[in-house]
This record gives structure tokens, sequence and C-alpha cells, in this order.
């Protein structure tokens, strides 16, 4: 039992899936029993599995970006900051907006681009991560087109793009990219040759890395080489030039004439995680335990891409938003649990499917045990979606957006 006569000080550090699902569960659980406080570097929350569809104009910014104080209760404290310490002994996060105590740390900061050590892809290469790095990407885009424009002799290198790493984030991206160059782009750029733009994705292992079905990936890759996206496979970068990189593969080392590297290659715990004195697990993520309390500090509790948290098959859960939505809700539980003088219960995963999208009109789906493809798959993967989606009014209008590019790519 909580015995202090003033509420539970929990600190949520992160506005992502994780900390969002916490901190609308824990409000509703705790009511007056904790003085709930999120802090992010941003005011918003961002739908980061639909940042793809941002990146190719299918959907606006506004559509999957949503002020954290419209979607949380009124009771719950938002503070705009960027966290610069936390001092686990003395129970204290510091911000540039101030220090902050806490009597229970929800740590769910969520992660960031893993260049693996390569400091040249981390200096040339454009990161997919966060909503700025979005606008990023379509201006650069739109700059090689105007360049392609204005020399269409150089058209074929400038306009060849590069995704590295073949997961969900890279083989959607990869294909909404497809999309939107021999779309709307080349409209726009008549003098651009119709078969300059090119894409390629380059991936380190022989498969793509979306966790489904191996029949369904296969169908993937063909999907992908009949709209002529180029797949490197079993080729994993060694440097990033400002025009070109370097694969190397079974058969040696290739340099690709570029005019754009697109970083999805993986992620991991931000350093300020990764130097925390607590135990870690695989690819720096913190160790748990199946409450998704941290070894060694039962009141910190981990979630989402920044946790190892064990999968009862087997190894750890990935670093996906399916996780950590249903992490959320399971550590507000854990918190109400620990407040209340109760017993943790531990935290079970239940894989729903995957989806995964392959431009406007394509997608595959994997759910209930089946496989789907075509029109049912593609109905499935916008349902899963719009599910996600916190805020109602999003979910329409994002249903608006698609609707309204399905018709334009029937007339075309």
């Amino acid at each position: 039992m909580w015995w202090m006569s003033a509420p539970a000080r929990v600190l949520i550090l992160g506005g992502g899936f994780g900390g969002l699902y916490t901190a609308l569960v824990a409000s509703r659980l705790l009511h007056t029993r904790a003085e709930i406080t999120v802090i992010d570097r941003n005011d918003y929350f961002l739908y980061t599995p639909l940042l793809f569809q941002v990146a190719g104009g299918s959907l606006q910014a506004r559509h999957v970006a949503r002020s954290l104080r419209h979607l949380l209760p009124r009771s719950a404290r938002i503070i705009h900051a960027d966290v610069t310490a936390i001092d686990l002994d003395a129970k204290q996060v510091t911000t540039g907006s101030g220090s902050f105590s806490y009597d229970f740390l929800v740590l769910a900061l969520g992660g960031v681009p893993n260049f693996y050590g390569m400091a040249s892809a981390e200096q040339h290469a454009l990161r997919f991560k966060w909503l700025p790095d979005v606008f990023r990407l379509r201006t650069h885009i739109e700059q090689r087109f105007a360049e392609a424009a204005a020399e269409p002799r150089r058209a074929r290198d400038v306009l060849r793009t590069v995704i590295t790493g073949a997961g969900c984030t890279g083989v959607e991206l990869v294909a909404e990219l497809h999309d939107w160059m021999h779309g709307p782009l080349l409209r726009h750029h008549p003098s651009v040759p119709r078969d300059a733009p090119s894409l390629v994705l380059a991936e380190a292992l022989d498969h793509l890395l979306c966790p489904m079905d191996p029949n369904l990936m296969r169908k993937a890759v063909r999907k992908l080489l009949d709209r002529h996206i180029d797949l490197k496979l079993e080729r994993f970068v060694t440097e990033v030039g400002p025009e070109w990189l370097k694969l190397r593969g079974p058969a040696g080392d290739e340099q690709v004439p570029c005019g754009t590297v697109v970083w999805a290659a993986g992620i991991k715990p931000s350093p300020l995680v990764a130097d925390l004195p607590l135990p870690h697990g695989p690819g720096e993520r913190i160790d748990v335990t199946p409450s998704l309390q941290v070894v060694g500090h039962p009141e910190v509790l981990a979630l989402g891409d920044l946790a190892a948290c064990p999968d009862p098959v087997g190894g750890i859960l990935p670093q996906t938003a399916q996780v950590a939505v249903q992490q959320g809700p399971a550590a507000a539980r854990t918190l109400h649990a620990l407040i209340t003088g109760e017993i943790p219960q531990a935290f079970r995963y239940r894989r729903k499917g995957e989806v995964v999208w392959l431009g406007r009109t394509g997608a595959l789906a994997e759910a209930f045990g089946l496989h789907f493809t075509g029109l049912p798959a593609w109905l499935l993967s916008r349902t899963v979606h719009l599910a996600r989606v916190p805020d109602w009014g999003d979910r329409v209008a994002i249903a608006l957006q698609w609707a309204k590019a399905l018709i334009a790519s029937e007339r075309r």
C-alpha cells in the first residue's frame, strides 16, 4: 500500500505509443492516488507507422501528429522538454525545463537510428525516424528532381534512391516513394526521362525482415520486383558518401552512385538510456521483468523500443508499435498494483498479426492465422491502422484521404 499522504509522483518519459497509453490508462486507474507527469521533447504524439505515407504525400503531417494535450486528460501534466539526465539513486530527472522528482518512473523514450558506428552513414544518410526527418526527405528528393530536370544527362544517377534496411519500414517506404516518384513528381517534371527514377532496397540478410509468414514475404519480393525496385539482399553498407554508397556482398564490394540514401537499418536506445547503470540486454536495451519493472529498480518501468522484454516463445519482443501499444496499459496496471500494495501481474503479449503496405493500392496481411492479399489485405491493413490512431477526428480524416487516393489511382 502506498502510505504517503500525498499522491504518488509518477513520471513518464516519452509521449509515444508506450508513454501515451501508460498515461491514459494510469489516469483512469489511479484517479487521485497519483500525480502523472509526461515529459517529451515534442508536444505531440506521432503515429510513426504511417510516417512513410507522409513522405510520399499520401497523408499530411497533421493526420499523424496530434497534440498530447488533446489526447491526455487534464489531470495529466505535460512538460515539453528534452531529458538531459536521470539520477536513479536520487529519483530525479533533469530536463531543459528544470528537475523533477518521482516515486515511480516509466522509461518510454523510444529509440534513435542505429548507424552501427558508421560515421559516414551518420553524416550523409537521411534518417527516417521523426517528423522533421520526413520533411527533410521530401525536400531533398524534390531538389533532386529539380536537378535532374535541369541536367537530364545526370538524371539516372541523381534520381537513384537507396533505402538501407528491409524491415517493414524499409519495404513500405520504398513502395510509397515509388508511387510518388513515378506519379506526381514525374508529372511535375516533364523534362525528366520516364525511366530515370529508380529505387534500391539494400539488406544485409538474405530475406526481408518483416515478421510475417515466409510465403507472404516471397510475395512481397515479387511485388517489389514487378515495380522494378532493385532488391540487393545479402549486401551490407560499408561506407556512405555525398552521392554514393558502398555495399559488400558475396560477390565482393560494389559502389552505387545515387542521389539519396535513406537509413532505415535499425534503431537503438538513446545514449541517455544506454548509459544508465542498469542491466542491459541485446542491442543495449534495458532488461525488465515480466511485469515491465527494471531489474534491480522495481520503482522503474521500461517499455517499448528501449526495453528487452522477454517473449514467452523465446528471445525478446520486437521493437514495434504493436508491442508498445500493449505494454502501455500493462505498465499502468503494474503502477496501480505497486501503489495499492498488490502483486504486479506479468505482461502477456498477444500477437495480433502484421500488415505491410506495398503502395497506395497494395498490401499483404496476416491475422487470425490467415493470410490476406489483394483487396482483403488492403482493407484489413487500413482497418488495423485506423483502430490504432488514438483520435477519432484523425481516423475520419485519414480514411477520407485514403479513399481519395484510391479513386485517383483508379483514374490513372
